[in-house]
Formats: C-alpha cells, structure tokens, sequence
C-alpha cells in the first residue's frame, strides 16, 4: 500500500475520518450513520490506507488542536441570540477541516485530485505557519430553533459532507402575516462562485464549519470577490489570521437539521419570523424543550455508558 500522506509503501493502519478523540468527546454517538450508502453500523468512520508514522506521528498534531478546540467550545449547547467570542489558531483549523476532508473523500472514492503534493506538505509540515489564500474557512453555532428536538433524528451530533448547497435567494418567498400563509420560493439555484475546486460542511455538535478550497489560480479579484459574497450574503464569519472571531447562529428551523442546506441571512430572518408565528419562540414552549432536552441529556449518558467506544 502506498501512503496517502507520504507516499511511500507500507503497511496500511485505520485513519479515522473525524478524529478518535473528537469522537470521544460524544461517546452516546456511537453508532455512525452514513446517507450516501445508507448505512447504519456500530463503529468508527475509518480509511486504512495511511502509515503508522503519518497516522501516530507526523499528523497526529492536527487532531490534538481538533479535540481541545471541540471540547474549549463546542460541547455545550447554546441558545438562539448567543455570540461567542471564539478564539483559534487559524493554520490548525484549516489544516484540520482540509484533513477530514481529504479522508472522507478518499474513504468514498471521490477525487480528491485539490490535495496535490503542496497540501499534503502543509498537512504533514507541523511548523508551517502560514495559511494557504486559497482556502476560506467559515463557522457559526448550530442552534436548534425548529420545533423538532434533536433526539427525534437519533444522536447525530457529527456530520459532515461535501458540496453543501449555498442557495442564492430565501428558502422562503413570503409571508403573509394576515393569514399565516407561507410560500416556499420554488426557483432558487445555488449561488455560484467562481474557481470553486472543494467545499465541506462540518458538524460538531453546536459548531459549523465551512470548508471552501479555490483553484490555485483564483486572481485576486474573483477570490475578494467570492469572499464578499460569502461575507454579506450568510450568516457566518469568516475566520482569518487574527484568530479571533465573533460567532453568532447560523441555522434556522428550515436548515438546522439539514446542515449541507446553506440559506441566506435573510432567510434565516424569514425562517425565524415563521418559528414566531408558530409559537415556537414562546416562553411556554422553550419551557417545554427545555424539559425534554434534560431527559433526552440523561438518556444519552447512559446510552454512553451502555455503549462504551472500544
């Protein structure tokens, strides 16, 4: 076998998709659910096809900034107005979006031809201190504001996939606040970017990551302007070199339970002026989530001691 970090020939170890010890972090999600071939099994996301000494040493790093950034910030849950100043080293999270990425898309036979020799080296350089310009990372707190609880999907609290569709317009077209009635807008394309080579979404309990690699070639001007479009136009926050960001919610009712549907802000304020209507905002039913999120709490720690990860 031929590493896919080195490239020498060796004997292949497991290489987890997302890292063991994020993984850890939630040991009631211990069954993995794959939608692309609808399945379902009891054990790790994994690729064998890196060397022992990629996987235990020379990358290992990235997945050691992975589970203490998970754990500083993103195990707790966090209410619909919540902002979080959220600090980072922003070299470790591209290295480690751009990793997970590249094992998911080689466990699934995708090409993966963006991870040319010039990646693989940033990945495997744990000195290299300067950010690749054509990779954006974007993040926001996921936020359940839909009326349906997070248990009724089972303990899905890390996702991830490729090519998350970034509409162009509002999921929804109109509300009538007279009648209640809500239109659904029926033509709305994906927004598109030019020189796009890669993009990921990544769920980590309450944090979600974008993943949006360029060509190498992009120019200065169609990557400032791709950069606008994502500022302005969603509501995440483009991580940068200052390692400091304010993060706020990105999803609403309409998108927190499909996480590779990426509505714009504006839409995220229909989606949200819908979930008032409804009631769903109301200090009498947050009551009542409140109530079944504690007993659901419970029932995950003992699925977690049910179900130890081996």
């Amino acid at each position: 076998m031929k590493c896919a970090y080195c490239g020498k020939e060796a004997k292949g170890t497991k290489e987890h998709i997302i890292s063991s010890g994020i993984l850890g972090l939630f040991p009631e999600c211990f069954m993995t659910i794959d939608g692309d071939r609808k399945k379902m099994y009891p054990s790790d996301p994994m690729v064998k096809d890196v060397c022992a000494d990629c996987n235990n040493n020379k990358i290992s790093y990235i997945d050691s900034y992975a589970k203490q950034l998970i754990q500083q910030y993103f195990i707790v849950k966090y209410e619909k107005d919540d902002k979080l100043d959220f600090d980072y080293d922003y070299v470790l999270i591209q290295k480690m979006c751009l990793k997970y990425a590249f094992n998911d898309m080689r466990a699934r036979k995708l090409d993966y031809s963006f991870f040319d020799s010039d990646i693989i080296n940033y990945l495997l350089d744990e000195h290299s201190t300067s950010p690749l310009r054509n990779v954006t990372i974007m993040a926001g707190l996921a936020v359940n504001t839909s009326p349906a609880p997070d248990f009724i999907f089972g303990n899905n609290k890390l996702r991830w996939g490729d090519n998350p569709v970034f509409l162009s317009n509002s999921i929804i077209e109109n509300i009538d606040y007279n009648t209640g009635k809500v239109t659904i807008r029926e033509n709305n394309p994906p927004e598109k970017f030019e020189c796009l080579s890669v993009s990921y979404v990544f769920r980590f309990n309450s944090a979600q990551i974008l993943l949006i690699c360029w060509d190498k070639n992009i120019s200065e001007e169609q990557l400032n302007q791709n950069q606008v479009v994502l500022k302005y136009q969603y509501p995440y926050s483009i991580l940068n070199e200052s390692g400091h960001s304010v993060l706020e919610r990105c999803t609403s009712e309409s998108t927190y339970h499909h996480e590779k549907l990426i509505d714009v802000t504006w839409g995220q304020g229909l989606s949200d002026e819908m979930s008032y209507m409804r009631g769903t905002f109301s200090e009498q039913a947050q009551v009542h989530l409140k109530e079944v999120e504690k007993e659901w709490q419970a029932e995950e720690r003992r699925l977690a001691e049910e179900h130890p990860r081996k």
